[in-house]
């Protein structure tokens, strides 16, 4: 497979050699960058005690698209370039997450999750809208789709978390014996966790992954507390599958090292008032639209075609 490069980051590292800024800021005006080519601003709105921080762009119906866990909305950024020139894409950085508040007393479910993603498409004037979510970020679309029936027009599931998959990966059996391999302890196992989530993880200039490092090892307590608040409320989406009415896309990558492929099975039983769609990536890992943005939005863009 070839391996892909992060442009806009080594453009802007190599600006930096004479423009004197600091690796924080260099970053920054990369991915910057990586938003203005995907035709995508980044916004702030107040909902409650939270600060959502989110991206939008583009005009036509709507995508919302909703990231996993430790992540932020920049995972779906090259895949939402596909999509700017046809729909009106929204992407925040969910609560708990990326540059949006965090706030320790409250709480993360998918339930709470779940009602804030409402509450923020009330805000911005959206009633009905296409839902994609990777991960965690399938697992709260799933719920959602679930009690707002109504407002989803089709639900794509990414690697999906929420329900008990019969084979487990390693990840989720050390993740139950209390062992979360999705923690980084320091930079050098940053790169670990990169290739526990995918199987062929693009080249990043050492500058950029020393401040990614650094942005996850700052969130680290903060993430175990989420995913501590989610292992204890151990919700199985299983029983509100049947309540999806929404055309459903199951997109997996063969090689997902964190949700196992056999979790299909599990939705496709549970989605019974749904028409299900099925799409294997061959040699992708957890985060499709991340590791193969391309393929992954021709796939999805096909779906919502039919």
């Amino acid at each position: 497979m070839l391996r892909r490069s992060l442009t806009a980051v080594a453009i802007a590292l190599s600006l930096s050699l004479t423009a004197g800024c600091s690796k924080e800021s260099v970053v920054e005006s990369a991915l910057q960058l990586e938003q203005k080519v995907s035709r995508l601003e980044r916004k702030t709105i107040k909902l409650g005690d939270h600060d959502i921080v989110y991206l939008e762009g583009g005009k036509g119906p709507t995508i919302l698209m909703l990231h996993g866990i430790t992540a932020d909305s920049g995972n779906w950024t090259r895949f939402a370039r596909h999509f700017t020139d046809k729909y009106h894409v929204v992407i925040p950085d969910l609560p708990g997450f990326g540059d949006s508040s965090r706030i320790q007393s409250a709480s993360y479910s998918i339930p709470a999750q779940s009602e804030r993603v409402h509450q923020l498409m009330q805000a911005l004037g959206v009633q009905q809208f296409h839902l994609v979510g990777n991960s965690m970020g399938g697992y709260i679309g799933a719920y959602y789709a679930a009690h707002y029936p109504q407002q989803v027009q089709t639900l794509g599931l990414f690697d999906a978390a929420g329900v008990d998959s019969p084979n487990k990966t390693t990840f989720m059996k050390e993740l139950l014996a209390g062992n979360n391999l999705m923690l980084p302890k320091d930079r050098e196992d940053f790169g670990r966790v990169l290739k526990l989530v995918m199987e062929d993880p693009p080249y990043i200039p050492g500058m950029a992954r020393d401040v990614l490092a650094d942005k996850a090892l700052a969130h680290r307590e903060f993430n175990r507390k989420v995913f501590a608040e989610l292992q204890q409320q151990q919700l199985d989406l299983a029983p509100y599958l049947p309540k999806i009415k929404a055309p459903t896309l199951l997109l997996w990558g063969d090689q997902d090292r964190v949700i196992d492929i056999s979790s299909i099975e599990v939705f496709q039983r549970n989605l019974t008032s749904a028409k299900t769609s099925v799409s294997i990536l061959p040699n992708i890992g957890h985060l499709p639209m991340l590791e193969q943005p391309g393929e992954t939005a021709k796939r999805y863009s096909a779906f919502l075609g039919s």
